[in-house]
């Protein structure tokens, strides 16, 4: 898994070169994810958590 900050608030979550989605931590903690649905969670933690598991739902 790679994280890569793309901003100062914004990092892109990666398995294996796929993206999985972003997580903006500007105002709060929104994810997008890779097909632009979004959400918001508590913390930085749960918005990787999310976006690994919508990732192995559909593959």
């Amino acid at each position: 898994m790679e994280i890569i900050e793309q901003d100062q608030d914004v990092s892109e979550v990666k398995v294996n070169k796929v993206s999985l989605g972003l997580i903006n931590e500007h105002d709060g903690v929104e994810i997008t994810f890779h097909d632009g649905r979004k959400s918001t969670v508590a913390d930085f933690d749960e918005g990787v958590s999310r976006l690994i598991a919508d990732y192995n739902l559909h593959h």
